[in-house]
């Protein structure tokens, strides 16, 4: 048996949807696993570094080497010592919280551009694609000629969305992909397409699971 469907252009806007609500969160946990590496390496090098070019550099235009050191130069340096100390102790935590703002603002652009390739990948599956049923499994083929197969044993994830059945073997659901068969479709007559979508669900040795985020 055969079935005939699209991906269209309103598809990969929803896949869109979808595919950036689950990279944004990955992005999120990568972000604070991050920044937290970020703020321990800041905390324990860069801000001791800093107060030690901040006082040493304030020490050496005291005492001016080359120069004999007065009891004057020597309290002097005491009190710039103690004065860097308390100022470093006051806001060191706002000048390393702005670098850590200003890493964060640096990475808006690359999400966009991230937006970008995901949004691109998406295009390049749209068309239109023939599901080939057999007691074996299924083929998807593309109209450009792509050819995927999946035996119904393998299959190890299927779940249910607005638009789409997303079927997976456990190597593509460990990666975060699936194969996306619409529930609708306008290339072939639509009884048809519900009837042969029932004989593929009956074949498939799981039923389809609702995603938590729908049953909200």
């Amino acid at each position: 048996m055969e079935l005939l469907f699209t991906i269209t252009p309103a598809h990969t806007d929803c896949r869109l949807q979808a595919a950036m609500q689950r990279e944004m969160q990955q992005h999120a946990r990568q972000q604070a696993s991050l920044q937290a590496r970020m703020a321990g390496w800041q905390e324990r090098w860069l801000a001791p570094l800093l107060l030690c070019l901040g006082l040493g550099g304030g020490l050496l235009a005291i005492a001016r080497p080359g120069q004999p050191l007065s009891p004057e130069k020597i309290i002097a340096m005491l009190v710039s010592a103690v004065l860097c100390i308390l100022l470093w102790k006051r806001y060191s935590a706002r000048l390393l919280g702005a670098l850590r703002q200003h890493q964060a603002m640096r990475q808006a652009p690359l999400q966009g551009l991230h937006r970008k390739l995901v949004r691109a990948g998406l295009r390049r599956l749209e068309g239109g694609y023939r599901l080939q049923l057999d007691d074996q499994g299924f083929t998807l083929i593309h109209d450009r000629g792509a050819r995927e197969r999946l035996e119904w044993a393998q299959i190890a994830l299927l779940q249910a969305t607005p638009d789409f059945y997303k079927v997976a073997c456990a190597r593509l659901a460990a990666e975060g992909k699936a194969y996306h068969i619409p529930r609708h479709s306008d290339a072939m007559d639509p009884a048809a397409y519900r009837q042969g979508l029932a004989l593929w669900l009956s074949k498939c040795p799981m039923t389809p699971e609702t995603p938590a985020a729908m049953e909200r």
